[in-house]
């Protein structure tokens, strides 16, 4: 059986534990902050907020370099790794990928597999989760490669934010939507659609609203009767992902259900106080 390593930017915001666990690699994007730059993975919730607090403006992100993907690529290699297995941020969005693909053409060993989330934060964290998994039972890298071109179109994420604007002045949405959105003092919920950018899936007048507009899809997905893996995403509100977390454990006991902060790269682009779920069938 082959040595199968699995590599993820930064973007995926699985917890410790799972890293540790199934040794999942992390190349970190990089976070702007007036005229310093950090590594996303240095940089937590509390310490960028301060730090952007002390700027006028916004923070602005970008792609690992190619170096840092081939440092990470050589050290697993190094510690006998046979395939790599690299899980990225939607392409549609970012050249994160672009790095990672340059990287394993100048790679030592061509043992290296590139995979699209078509999604960022846990919409791309469950499936460098699940690749993990597969590894670790055996799997080979091409079963785990199709097992992936599956389940990402049965992984979803909604994402509700208190403001287009980041999104709009990050060039990530279209001015339109954004404008109409502050004009209405609306709650925007967030997806990636069919071609994996970031759009509105629904604006309504509340949060609580928009959470149960979320939780509606949930209910949609869990009535397959399949197992599912539920995953609560917040940007530096701690508390109330706790109260989301609970609910959603109490009323589903039967499925698997985490809580999981968002970075900085994230924050960039939909504030403080944004919240959501990511969730997909598991096992699967």
């Amino acid at each position: 059986m082959r040595k199968i390593g699995i590599v993820m930017d930064s973007t995926g915001y699985l917890s410790k534990d799972i890293l540790d666990q199934f040794q999942i690699c992390v190349v970190p994007l990089n976070v702007n902050i007036g005229d310093e730059t950090y590594p996303e993975t240095e940089l937590s919730n509390r310490v960028y907020f301060e730090k952007l607090s002390r700027i006028s403006g916004l923070s602005t992100t970008s792609q690992p370099s190619v170096g840092k993907f081939l440092e990470a690529y050589e050290a697993m290699f190094a510690e006998g790794v046979e395939d790599i297995i690299s899980i990225h941020i939607s392409s549609a969005i970012s050249g994160t990928i672009h790095s990672a693909q340059m990287a394993k053409e100048l790679a030592s060993k061509s043992d290296i597999h590139i995979f699209d989330s078509r999604s960022s934060a846990l919409g791309l964290g469950v499936l460098a989760w699940a690749a993990a998994e597969w590894a670790q039972q055996g799997l080979s890298v091409i079963e785990i490669m199709e097992r992936l071109k599956s389940l990402v179109h049965e992984t979803e994420l909604y994402f509700i934010v208190n403001t287009l604007d980041n999104l709009r002045k990050g060039g990530r949405i279209g001015g339109a939507a954004a404008l109409v959105g502050t004009l209405l003092q609306i709650k925007p919920i967030l997806y990636f659609n069919d071609s994996a950018h970031i759009d509105v899936f629904d604006k309504v007048r509340s949060r609580s609203r928009a959470w149960q507009c979320v939780l509606d899809e949930l209910i949609r997905a869990l009535s397959s009767g399949k197992r599912y893996r539920i995953c609560v995403m917040h940007v530096n509100i701690p508390d109330e992902g706790v109260i989301l977390l609970n609910e959603l454990k109490e009323r589903y006991p039967e499925h698997e259900v985490r809580l999981f902060e968002a970075g900085p790269v994230i924050a960039t682009h939909v504030g403080a106080g944004a919240f959501g779920l990511t969730f997909h069938p598991w096992p699967y």
